[in-house]
């Protein structure tokens, strides 16, 4: 909308007081909104890597609990964990963070033990973008703008309040309640990790509370909460919040670099468009094609199954940015790599399953999906 069609919205039989009035609240909560930093605006439902699941199991292996248990229900090949580049659903992630919750009884305070795992490093790229950041509040606007390239489910908002500073919000309603303090908590939890490591020493980051909307029925279990954040901690809140000083927002991390980061977010620009392309029609294609027991499918087929025309598909996908072609590649190679971890498996079985008439077109197709993993 045309910025300056805002008073349009009067209705026309508005008198002058009216029209006033409505100018009066128009402005003011232009001057409101003008208060927010940035926000997320992708949904959490996205593709993320192996390593927040990794994390996960580590956590629960260093305390006695299954790895192998947390996984069931999640479809997760346990190969495919150390894998570096291989993406799991963020419905996966869920899956394992809800066997967890449960194998600890839903615990307060499980999430922050957990969230205080997830170091700078785990994020690759957009670890490396946020440490050579040239302000917090650079940090922000481009952590929150590429937050597709984290394990986040919340909705953080970060934004300026008067009486309280910069605040950083957490919203999760769409999150499945059975572990939405878990997520709410580990993002809380990870987020404060990852500004500490980037302004590492005492008091660099100056937070002042932390806030949960959650109540805590036992006193005791506030142990977590203080011992991870330093601050005064409370709950039932209006809503999730950590809240720094406002100068926070000008301090430059000891290892910003311009040039650097002009790179890394040239690079996650191009992984979040990456990922992009995995949702949408994009995404019901591609989970079409993994629940087939052989991918020999046809875009007409697959149109038929989603009850689109193939012409209305082949748009859809162009229009996200990527064709019919190039999914079936992916889970091709993502099935293949799953079926090789399996020697039980013979191979005229794995070329079934990807839709070829022998392993001579498996073996042509691992070289050009190698060539292209080089070249990328």
């Amino acid at each position: 909308m045309d910025p300056g069609s805002a008073a349009d919205d009067v209705p026309p039989t508005a008198g002058p007081d009216s029209v006033e009035r409505h100018t009066a609240h128009r402005d003011a909560a232009a001057a409101d909104s003008n208060r927010v930093i940035a926000a997320i605006t992708d949904s959490w439902d996205h593709p993320r890597t192996m390593v927040g699941v990794s994390t996960l199991l580590d956590w629960a292996a260093e305390h006695g609990l299954d790895r192998q248990a947390l996984l069931d229900g999640s479809h997760i090949e346990p190969a495919l964990l150390p894998d570096p580049v291989a993406l799991v659903e963020a419905r996966q992630e869920l899956a394992v963070i809800r066997n967890l919750v449960l194998a600890c009884d839903d615990r307060p305070g499980l999430g922050v033990d957990v969230g205080a795992r997830y170091h700078l490093t785990a994020y690759g790229h957009f670890g490396y973008l946020l440490a050579t950041c040239g302000s917090a509040r650079e940090i922000a606007e481009l952590g929150l703008h590429y937050a597709l390239l984290t394990f986040a489910f919340s909705t953080m908002t970060a934004h300026l309040r008067d009486g309280d500073g910069y605040v950083l919000a957490f919203d999760a309603d769409d999150v499945p309640s059975g572990v939405r303090r878990f997520a709410v908590e580990r993002d809380a939890a990870a987020t404060m990790q990852i500004q500490r490591e980037v302004f590492p020493g005492a008091d660099r980051v100056p937070l002042r509370a932390a806030r949960f909307a959650f109540p805590l029925d036992r006193p005791g279990d506030a142990a977590a909460y203080r011992r991870h954040f330093g601050v005064p901690v409370s709950f039932d809140a209006p809503r999730t919040e950590l809240v720094f000083d406002a100068a926070y927002l000008d301090q430059v991390p000891p290892m910003a670099n311009r040039h650097t980061a002009k790179l890394m977010t040239a690079e996650c620009e191009r992984i979040r468009t990456e990922r992009l392309h995995r949702t949408g029609v994009a995404a019901r294609v591609r989970a079409l094609l993994l629940d087939q027991t052989s991918l020999g499918l046809t875009l007409e087929t697959v149109a038929e199954r989603l009850h689109y025309a193939p012409r209305t598909l082949r748009r859809h996908l162009e229009g996200e940015g990527t064709t019919f072609r190039a999914i079936l590649d992916e889970v091709r190679r993502v099935v293949a790599e799953k079926l090789l971890h399996d020697p039980s498996v013979p191979r005229y079985e794995i070329a079934r399953r990807l839709g070829y008439q022998d392993w001579s077109s498996v073996a042509r197709a691992r070289r050009r999906w190698s060539s292209r993993s080089v070249t990328a």
